[in-house]
């Protein structure tokens, strides 16, 4: 991907953001990750960030930033993508959710040059309200990505703190 398309990205990332929802909850704050470790093999892990901001009770439009460490390599990318709660929870409630997302990556492998390459992510989950703004999450997340054609799928754990 081209500078270019990055700025641009970026660039439409703060719009979004700075037009929100304005009740109660109008951001959201999520980490989840997931770790693998295949005795005699490397290690592998992902763990993404995202900041969100609510358009309405159900719809958050989100930018995020995952690094991951697979088998050898190392990647990272940036998106904006957007996630739909399919109602809106309070305490105790579980709440079915999903998401897509649209990244930039850039990927090093040892004993190869560094290279850019664009990331599909569709995702289904369930959030758990513990409190009012605070949920634990749990998600399968489908990647696909542009260079090789490969996909993946990963389960991931996390928190969300919407304020």
């Amino acid at each position: 991907m081209s500078v270019s398309k990055f700025v641009t990205l970026c660039v439409l990332s703060l719009g979004l953001v700075t037009n929100g929802y304005a009740a109660g909850k109008s951001r959201e704050f999520s980490i989840d990750a997931n770790y693998i470790n295949v005795q005699g093999q490397p290690s592998a892990s992902l763990l993404n960030v995202s900041i969100g901001q609510f358009v309405n009770p159900q719809v958050v439009i989100v930018t995020a930033l995952s690094t991951q460490q697979n088998f050898g390599y190392t990647g990272t990318a940036i998106g904006l993508g957007g996630k739909y709660y399919f109602f809106d929870g309070f305490r105790g409630d579980l709440v079915p959710f999903a998401g897509l997302a649209l990244a930039l990556r850039q990927t090093a492998i040892p004993g190869n040059s560094n290279h850019a390459s664009t990331q599909y992510d569709v995702n289904i989950g369930l959030a758990y309200f513990m409190v009012d703004n605070t949920t634990l999450d749990a998600k399968i997340r489908f990647l696909n990505f542009n260079d090789d054609s490969s996909s993946v799928s990963i389960f991931s754990a996390g928190f969300s703190q919407r304020f």
